[in-house]
């Protein structure tokens, strides 16, 4: 109790430190902000993006925008420019601005100056303000009354401002598309500022009619004004316009290949970009008759570049799922392409082509079934890569980016062909493998390991070849270094479902000695990946003695100690020779070594990592077999504790038949419990890993099928269910056979042997029908199933080690009390109101896509500290709980409780937070908040009801005694 007070302390203690910083910074920014300096006064106004990033609540940016707009209606045109940055650079903030009438009026009153560059600041800044403000017709009178200046910046500032203001404002949009249309028919406008005007009309999209009128002028610019910029942006106005009303998207793409006929390269080039633009945002209303004008301009066209830019657009709707103007037969078009293009003389067309064919290869292959017109274009597309990567390869001056697209493309090859193909691309890049050095040599690797990610049994027959090339290489280079932990990858994959033969084990322990220290940690977590923790645990012994800082000497150690329990429930010997030993000894021997493990943790742990995920799966790894040395224990207790005397008297008293059996069905039905226990855990720590891959998500729900199969088998036994026949551990067999067919290697032989111990007790079952009480055939059965099941290499998940984005939520609960650690006061009559405001923030790798937030559950719950006792001694219920799902917007979300108390004394309210992702999913990976409240019985109105009728009465006795 003292510990969790001095924990609390010590947050809020935190809370009002950084509250305090923040003011500190705010005060220290307001006072550049009044300097008569402008020097520091700039500098103060250009800091505050950073201070709306780091504390980006509602009442800070209130308060510091409100000072900004008062600097720019009083200071001169050098301070403008820097607020103006401001709010160009914090546009996602604005919306947080409580006086946005205060703020405006302020911006607002220097459009009435007498300079033009200050009323061309005060556009700006408004159009960067559009998102909040696009409805305000005095602000769109001022746009429109600058676009007939004949000031150049204030022109200029009107066509920045009247896009922005387009995008948001549907009137704005209406109203000024005629005025548009008129200054770009119009004879006196220069022919600049009609091609900044052009493009304006892309936000005309928010009505049909309007829409139309944009299309029809367009339309009419097109022959009018034949000169090559003014097609080019002309067409791409109209397809970002189609792109948004996507009925307009087949006129378009008609109008789009119309031009790209035309002789000029700069036109051609700027079609193809629109083009795939269209293929993006519409591919399903693509046609064939679409593909084949692209076709006829890519077999007729000579210059290079284009043919890339053309194959780039098929590439792309070959890529849409909702695509469907490929039509895969011999007598196509489409077959003219590889001809021509996948042998082409440039690499990059080549790239493209190949692409393009191996994409068509996977939509062939999504179809059920193909008919006899559709040839099968995996022989061509498989020669395609071939001589494409060979060519690469054995060229002088490697193409890096060509020969990326080359092998993702015999990646995607290699999964959706049959062996006989994948066999050809691993027997290919094994080859080149041994002759590469360099950048190449790491691409392949890489490759290699991808395949072999998936077919393992694939990349078996090239061991001898990744077996000397492990040998061969040097730790000269950088790029050989980035080599050997893939090469090792390569070897552990083959040996997910093969045993180590001795030469295998030698040239990666010679390996793993070349390499720096870096390098071989990067190796052992690539073992313990794919579930070899006998390798794992050399290399971390090998690291403990050569390193310098406390914290990552008892990770390492931690990890060393995990690795070893995993190799000896795997290999079923025990120290200190390494003799077999039974199941029991290596269960518990493998408890006390992760609780070793766990405490490393602990101290391993840092304010800037924290290993919560790490401990927690430890923890549930030592809580499973701890339940599977109770489950043994209790199999043991049919021979050591044989049935009373009085067993049968007790099953006919309990009318459970299963009582005669003795202890061992009480011991059974306990260990049934712990099980399901451990399973609960498992998913609520899967919920909580809301960054975490599927890869490692998976892992954890087949850790929990594992303890779910454990506990249904001994169901089965123990329980009244298996009387009547009910077998209920084959409901999760579909699910174990999905796994199997989608995941890795690593993951699959875990839900291999899941499906395994499924199939073994189905055997046993089917084999032994009429099995009513508990004997040594129902022991076995469990015995041999606990076996399989402890035994499979557990294969950690990747987010144990490393996570490809992070999502935090800065939470802000108010009121707060005056003083830390005091509770907030109100009455019992009143209603106290709660605000949750939050911010989320994600780090995200790049080009990883992972879970998104769209929404954020926040649930308030109040219980009082001292429950209050009713006349029949039982508490009256007096806890309120409510929930609220909010969106965030630019990250921020808010949400409004109002709680009321119905007993006097001190109450304890909760704030949850969880998140839902795009799929609405829910995950209890939010932060969490607590206040105190203390209520008070309003004793004031009692006391003035007495005193008015006591004054009452003294009134009324005085007139009377008047009277008479």
């Amino acid at each position: 109790m003292y510990m969790e007070n001095q924990k609390k302390l010590q947050s809020q203690l935190e809370q009002l430190e950084k509250l305090l910083i923040t003011i500190f910074q705010i005060f220290h920014k307001c006072s550049g902000l009044s300097s008569v300096r402008i020097g520091e006064q700039c500098e103060a106004i250009v800091r505050f993006p950073r201070l709306f990033e780091k504390y980006p609540f509602p009442i800070l940016i209130n308060s510091a925008l409100l000072k900004l707009a008062e600097v720019f209606r009083t200071g001169t045109n050098f301070p403008r420019l820097c607020v103006l940055r401001v709010c160009q650079q914090s546009e996602k903030h604005l919306d947080k601005i409580l006086n946005v009438d205060e703020f405006v009026k302020r911006i607002f009153t220097v459009i009435h100056s007498n300079h033009p560059i200050a009323r061309s600041l005060a556009l700006r800044t408004l159009g960067s303000m559009a998102i909040i403000i696009s409805d305000r017709k005095s602000v769109h009178h001022s746009i429109r009354d600058s676009l007939d200046s004949h000031d150049a910046v204030e022109l200029e500032a009107a066509i920045y401002a009247a896009p922005k203001f387009a995008a948001q404002s549907r009137t704005f949009s209406v109203n000024m598309c005629s005025k548009i249309a008129e200054m770009i028919q119009g004879l006196a406008t220069p022919v600049n500022i009609k091609l900044k005007l052009i493009p304006i009309l892309q936000y005309m999209h928010h009505d049909a009619h309007t829409a139309a009128m944009v299309r029809r002028l367009c339309a009419q610019l097109l022959p009018s004004y034949p000169a090559q910029n003014f097609v080019c942006v002309t067409l791409h106005t109209l397809t970002l316009l189609a792109s948004e009303t996507l009925v307009e998207i087949p006129q378009q793409l008609l109008l789009l290949l119309e031009y790209l006929c035309d002789s000029r390269r700069g036109v051609q080039a700027q079609v193809l970009s629109d083009l795939k633009i269209l293929a993006v945002k519409g591919a399903h209303l693509w046609t064939t008759s679409n593909v084949d004008g692209l076709i006829d301009l890519l077999l007729d066209q000579p210059h290079l570049e284009l043919q890339r830019r053309t194959l780039d657009v098929l590439v792309t709707l070959a890529m849409a799922e909702a695509a469907n103007c490929f039509i895969l037969k011999a007598d196509t078009k489409l077959h003219l392409i590889w001809n021509q293009c996948c042998y082409s003389c440039d690499r990059s067309v080549a790239a493209k082509a190949v692409q393009l064919l191996v994409q068509l290869v996977v939509i062939s292959s999504k179809q059920d079934s193909l008919s006899s017109s559709v040839p099968d274009l995996s022989q061509d597309a498989a020669l395609a890569v071939e001589s494409l990567i060979l060519g690469l390869c054995l060229a002088g001056k490697t193409e890096e980016r060509e020969l990326k697209i080359a092998l993702t493309s015999a990646v995607q090859l290699s999964r959706v062909a049959g062996p006989e193909i994948s066999a050809t691309i691993i027997d290919c890049l094994t080859r080149l493998l041994l002759q590469s050095s360099g950048s190449t040599l790491v691409l392949l690797c890489q490759a290699l390991a991808a395949i072999g990610d998936t077919q393992p049994s694939a990349i078996v027959p090239a061991l001898v070849d990744i077996m000397s090339m492990l040998k061969k290489l040097t730790v000269q280079s950088d790029q050989e270094l980035l080599a050997i932990p893939l090469l090792c990858v390569l070897m552990f994959q083959t040996h997910a479902s093969h045993c180590w033969s001795q030469q295998a084990s030698e040239v990666v322990h010679e390996a793993i000695f070349r390499v720096d220290l870096w390098v071989a940690f990067r190796i052992a977590r690539s073992a313990t990946r794919y579930g070899h923790h006998s390798i794992a645990h050399k290399i971390l012994d090998r690291l403990l003695g050569h390193i310098s800082t406390e914290h990552l000497y008892f990770w390492i150690f931690g990890l060393r100690d995990f690795t070893l329990a995993e190799s000896h429930l795997s290999c079923g010997t025990g120290p200190p020779d390494g003799a077999a030993v039974s199941l029991m000894e290596r269960l518990v021997l493998a408890s006390k070594l992760y609780l070793q493990g766990l405490s490393s943790l602990k101290a391993a742990t840092s304010p800037t990592r924290v290993l919560q995920f790490q401990a927690e799966f430890g923890r549930l790894r030592v809580e499973f077999l701890s339940a599977c040395s109770q489950l043994v224990q209790a199999c043991r207790t049919l021979q050591a504790a044989p049935p009373p005397a009085i067993a049968h008297a007790v099953a006919a008293a309990t009318r459970d038949e299963l009582q005669r059996c003795g202890r061992i069905t009480h011991q059974l039905r306990k260990s049934v419990v712990v099980l399901r226990q451990v399973a609960e855990a498992l998913s609520k720590l899967g919920q909580s890993a809301f960054d975490a891959d599927q890869e490692s998500l998976t892992n954890l729900q087949l850790q929990k099928q594992m303890a779910l199969i454990l506990a249904q088998t001994v169901e089965s036994t123990c329980l009244r269910a298996s009387q009547q026949g009910v077998m209920t551990v084959e409901d999760d067999l579909p699910m174990i056979n999905k796994t199997v067919q989608t995941d890795h290697v690593a993951v699959r032989s875990m839900a291999t042997r899941c499906a395994d111990a499924v199939d073994l007790v189905r055997r046993f079952r089917d084999g032994n029908p009429d099995l009513k009480l508990i004997n040594h055939l129902n022991v076995g059965c469990i015995l041999d199933c606990l076996k399989l099941l402890i035994e499979t290499p557990l294969c950690f998940p990747r987010f144990m080690f490393q996570t490809l984005q992070t999502t935090s939520i800065k939470l802000a609960v108010s009121p707060q009390p005056r003083v830390a650690g005091e509770a907030i006061t109100t009455t019992i009559g009143s209603q106290l109101a709660v605000k949750v405001e939050g911010i989320v923030q994600v780090i995200s790798s790049p080009r990883y896509f992972g879970r998104r937030v769209r929404a954020v559950q926040v649930t308030i719950q109040s219980n009082p500290a001292n429950p209050t006792v009713g006349s029949d001694g039982k508490p009256i219920e007096s806890s309120t709980s409510m929930n609220k799902t909010v969106e965030p917007h630019n990250d921020y979300f808010s949400a409004q409780f109002l709680l009321t108390f119905a007993a006097a004394g001190l109450h304890q309210v909760f704030v949850e937070t969880a998140l839902l992702d795009t799929f609405d999913a829910l995950w209890n990976a939010g932060p969490k908040a607590q206040l105190s409240v203390k209520t008070f019985e309003e004793s004031g109105s009692s006391k003035t009801t007495s005193s008015r009728s006591s004054a009452a009465s003294r009134a009324t006795a005085t007139a009377t005694s008047s009277r008479s």
